[in-house]
């Protein structure tokens, strides 16, 4: 079974998420709720997690002005937390200057891949099915 963590600090996103995976008991996820940032690179080595969601919305409430430096940062370091895990970007479709900071991590390979918040939850749990 896949163990899988949404690591944001939006709770409305987190619920409906939680909600929607345990509404599929056919999906062979563990999921996990990582609502503090500032911890979130600690639980996820310690659940041994396999693909990490995260919100880049999360980025904005880290208290760094620099947005790019602060996502590539953390996912440099969730990533050495958790070498054999996935990470996978939520991203606002709206957000030009967090999809090109998405972009550029995908091609720095720092991420596998990234998801727009509106595609369908069928898409997102099929990439992360697809991933490892």
């Amino acid at each position: 079974m896949k163990k899988i963590a949404l690591i944001t600090t939006n709770k409305i996103l987190a619920q409906s998420l939680d909600s929607a995976m345990k509404s599929m008991p056919n999906l062979e996820f563990e999921f996990f709720l990582l609502l503090n940032p500032g911890q979130a690179l600690l639980d996820a080595e310690v659940l041994e997690i396999d693909v990490a969601l995260i919100d880049m919305g999360l980025i904005d409430v880290m208290g760094n002005n620099a947005k790019k430096e602060t996502i590539l940062s953390f996912c440099e370091r969730l990533h050495d937390n958790i070498p054999n895990g996935h990470l996978l970007l939520l991203v606002s479709q709206d957000d030009l200057e967090n999809r090109k900071i998405a972009i550029e991590a995908k091609k720095k390979k720092m991420v596998d891949d990234y998801v727009f918040f509106d595609a369908s939850l069928k898409y997102l749990f099929a990439k992360v099915q697809a991933l490892g």
